[in-house]
């Protein structure tokens, strides 16, 4: 009886971890559509934008994703093709941007973009050294 009750508790507890472990199957596009809109939102609210502004700018935006989709969605494109009508729409939709924007709200939405990168660089480093087991600046050869 008691190796019926302990065979019971073990299995109880292996269902129980074993489902606290399972992760949901979401596509990586959809994870850094989220992170970007985020960003997106947070750069924007440090512009103090006026109303007219802000509707300019949601226009603009989505009339962007459009864009953006169709290009994604192009299957006559080769990869060069679409990485560069993709570069293409990033360079007209920032100009676009800039035109809404007052030149104090341009020099902070750069500075904005400007960490954005270096942050970003950072986390490349970490996750190289953190992989790799050597640090990035680490190139001498044995």
């Amino acid at each position: 009886m008691k190796k019926l009750f302990l065979l019971a508790a073990a299995g109880l507890f292996f269902a129980a971890t074993g489902n606290a472990q399972v992760k949901r199957n979401v596509p990586q596009t959809q994870k850094v559509q989220s992170d970007s809109s985020h960003h997106f939102k947070k750069g924007m609210n440090d512009l103090n934008l006026t109303s007219d502004q802000k509707s300019q700018l949601k226009e603009l935006h989505e009339q962007n994703k459009q864009q953006r989709d169709a290009i994604k969605n192009d299957a006559s494109l080769t990869p060069d093709q679409r990485q560069q009508k993709m570069k293409d729409l990033h360079k007209s939709q920032s100009e676009k941007m800039n035109s809404i924007l007052t030149p104090e709200q341009q020099a902070k939405r750069k500075a904005f973009i400007q960490n954005r990168k270096q942050d970003h660089k950072m986390k490349g480093k970490m996750h190289k050294k953190t992989h790799t087991g050597k640090s990035v600046n680490d190139s001498s050869v044995q």
